[in-house]
């Protein structure tokens, strides 16, 4: 039975359960806070385990938590005792895990999920600075906030590098068999490269959505892991960051000797090849780096790559059943559940040697394929050194922070919305995209010399006049008059209050929406880029900020405080009339319980159907704005809402209740 209260903490319902524990939602009556409750049972624990081994190992990892202080660490607040339950207060995480967006990747690109693990290796980087090994490190350990930042949980079967008190004798199996290191399996003195190695497994797993080692078999996964290579994640996957391939490789080499061995240099190359430059995590300094002698977070960095930053995928994230691990939804890894066990390792590994027999033998390359790499090579340098000759001198001019985004960098790709029960999509609602000019085509040089064209006749000349005029015309894009750096969070407190927010060219509300406050929230950006703001009013002179968002900022928040002059907009003022603050507010699914239930439900103007339709099956939403909602039936009045999106609205969901007066 569900128990009412432990210790201080008001227990509020079951979010999951684990081999050895409960994990509830949890109420701090103290300081009015919801956390995740992560508890110890006897009753049904793994037979390996005794009760006072299973008490010690609980008590080891608030032992190991206590040590670790980091963004992407699932925060320990609290440990005690009530009545014989072990317990650990833990941050709460409502994202789900990273194992279950894996399993339905849609609206979850390759670019989310090559950063997630660069969080995670921040994470460990964090850890072992501070004696920590992790030894279980795999999708269903890593949470994720409804922002998609990474939260590594589980730290049960860490073990400190010093001080440590063995819980396990010598060669036994620690941990989750599908990402363990060769050293793990054959029972070796491990170090921080063997997280190295099981982050490499769920970097390959993100980016292909395969394990690299596929064994239906214990004893053949043994067997592949330490002697078979895993095949190219980019023959699985097709198209791939450039130099992502490299990383998986060194991550995953049979000999630790050839992996990284300070799991912060693997960050800096996963965000090198995603475009970002190699930065510290948002609230603190790997001390790794200080060694290596890179720049520190105050120091100024490369500009970002691309000149967008998307705001992650909330809505596009569906409600996943939480799971046991201190945080809402970490579903257990069924595919490779960690294990502990008394069986020896190293006649693990020699029935996997006698059933698939010896590894094969390396093969090296031929010489004649030796010497057509040598001529590649020699084609290589001639071709640059025939273009270094070609006049190739001239540099162009970098773009300066105001400049528009360039219509060349594509888009990153609109998200597509799953509801809670798992199944297809039901509706993706987006803002209108903002109109962009055409892109110039880049110059070519001629093939042949071109013949001078005629000289056009009086009627041609004439004809081309008016169609030039009849083109519109692009206005150019004026610097900014204001220009922030932010790691995250953005406030806009701009007068008048009713001022529209336009972002990279949407309409995303009013000035009051985006002030946290009165039913606000903050702009938040959750990857590195560049936005454009356009602050507008009728006869007040427009406002244009740049936002650099970039992990090594000095400010996490940013407020914007100005007041509009008198003037002339530039454009477009967007919806007219005036707005109260928004009505509902939600991470990205909205339910609706209106009265009566056939009032058709428009959005921004587009019809969505009856709200029946939606009293059950989640409607999404896939973009940071504040959408206005009209709620319409014969004979009744029709009743507007604004329902505002966005990762700090805390809800995962919202529900639109409406009860509409008759005419």
């Amino acid at each position: 039975m569900q128990p009412e209260k432990i210790g201080r903490y008001v227990i509020l319902r079951t979010l999951g359960r684990g081999a050895m524990g409960v994990v509830y939602l949890a109420r701090d009556p103290q300081i009015e806070r919801e956390l995740a409750l992560k508890t110890i049972r006897f009753d049904d624990a793994e037979k390996s385990f005794s009760a006072d081994e299973a008490k010690a190992r609980f008590l080891k990892e608030a032992k190991i938590s206590g040590r670790l202080q980091h963004p992407h660490i699932v925060t320990v607040f609290d440990v005690g005792e009530d009545q014989g339950v072990l317990y650990l207060a833990m941050e709460l995480v409502q994202g789900g895990s990273f194992s279950q967006r894996l399993a339905d990747p849609t609206g979850f690109s390759i670019r989310d999920r090559v950063r997630v693990v660069a969080e995670v290796a921040e994470a460990l980087a964090h850890a072992h600075e501070r004696g920590v090994l992790h030894r279980d490190i795999k999708p269903a350990n890593i949470l994720l906030s409804p922002s998609l930042s990474a939260k590594v949980t589980d730290f049960g079967i860490g073990k400190l590098l010093t001080g440590d008190t063995e819980l396990t004798s010598t060669g036994q199996m620690v941990g989750s068999p599908a990402y363990m290191s060769p050293e793990q399996i054959k029972g070796d003195k491990l170090d921080a490269r063997t997280d190295i190695f099981s982050l490499g497994v769920v970097l390959y797993q993100a980016v292909t959505l395969r394990k690299p080692f596929p064994a239906d078999t214990l004893t053949t996964l043994v067997y592949q892991i330490l002697h078979e290579e895993p095949a190219d994640p980019a023959a699985v996957a097709g198209d791939l960051p450039e130099g992502l391939g490299a990383i998986v490789s060194r991550c995953l080499a049979k000999d630790r000797a050839n992996r990284y061995s300070d799991a912060a240099e693997l960050a800096d190359d996963l965000r090198a090849v995603l475009g970002f430059s190699p930065v510290g995590s948002t609230a603190s300094f790997s001390e790794s780096r200080v060694k290596r002698g890179q720049s520190s977070p105050s120091s100024p960095a490369m500009p970002p790559q691309s000149p967008h930053a998307s705001m992650a995928p909330t809505a596009a994230m569906p409600v996943m059943s939480p799971g046991p691990v201190g945080a809402a939804s970490a579903a257990s890894d069924s595919e490779s559940p960690t294990i502990t066990t008394g069986r020896r390792m190293g006649e693990v590994a020699r029935k996997a040697e006698a059933r698939v027999g010896p590894p094969a033998a390396k093969k090296g390359l031929s010489p004649a394929a030796l010497g057509a790499l040598g001529i590649v090579a020699v084609l290589a340098v001639l071709v640059a050194v025939a273009l270094k000759k070609g006049g190739a001198t001239d540099a162009q001019p970098a773009p300066t922070a105001a400049a528009a985004p360039s219509s060349a960098v594509p888009e990153p790709p609109a998200s597509v919305a799953a509801p809670a029960t798992g199944g297809p999509a039901v509706a993706v609602v987006e803002t209108p995209a903002a109109s962009a000019a055409p892109a110039a085509s880049a110059p070519t040089t001629p093939l042949a010399p071109k013949k001078p064209r005629a000289k056009p006749t009086p009627s041609e000349a004439a004809a081309s006049a008016a169609a030039a005029a009849a083109r519109p015309t692009v206005p150019a894009v004026r610097p900014a008059d204001l220009t922030y750096t932010i790691r995250r969070f953005l406030k806009v407190n701009v007068s008048p209050s009713q001022a529209r927010v336009f972002m990279d060219g949407n309409y995303i509300g009013i000035s009051d929406d985006w002030d946290d406050a009165g039913g606000g929230s903050l702009l938040t950006f959750n990857l590195e880029g560049q936005h454009r703001l356009r602050i507008c009013y009728p006869e007040h002179r427009d406002l244009l900020v740049d936002v650099i968002v970039r992990s090594t900022a000095a400010d996490d928040k940013v407020t914007i405080e100005q007041e509009l002059p008198k003037g002339v907009p530039e454009g477009s003022t967007g919806p007219e009339g005036s707005f109260r603050r928004p009505n509902y507010k939600s991470i990205g699914a909205v339910l609706f319980n209106v009265d009566p239930p056939d009032a058709m439900v428009t959005v921004n103007g587009k019809d969505y159907g009856p709200a029946s339709k939606w009293l059950k099956e989640e409607m999404m939403f896939a973009n940071m704005a504040v959408y206005q909602v009209a709620l319409s039936a014969p004979g009744y009045e029709t009743k507007t809402v604004r329902v505002l999106i966005a990762p700090t609205a805390g809800e995962l969901r919202a529900t639109v209740k409406e009860r509409l007066k008759k005419q």
